[in-house]
């Protein structure tokens, strides 16, 4: 899971035929993003991606984790 602070989500890269994203919350100022595999660098510095866990939706440590960022 990713909070993107300017509502902004990586796309596949060339050459993928996958999806990339499984689900995205979008907010006014903020998106919460759940990724297939770990971003890359470059697509944590182009949307602004913040890290908050790996696992489901309702675990304990994420929710915590995002609600730092929103």
């Amino acid at each position: 899971w990713y909070v993107s602070l300017n509502n902004k989500y990586p796309k596949p890269m060339k050459g993928q035929h996958r999806r990339v994203v499984m689900s995205v919350q979008m907010k006014a100022k903020y998106s919460i993003v759940e990724m297939i595999r770990e971003a890359t660098p470059v697509e944590i510095d182009y949307c602004k991606l913040v890290y908050c866990g790996c696992g489901r939706w309702k675990e304990d440590h994420v929710q915590k984790n995002i609600s730092k960022y929103i």
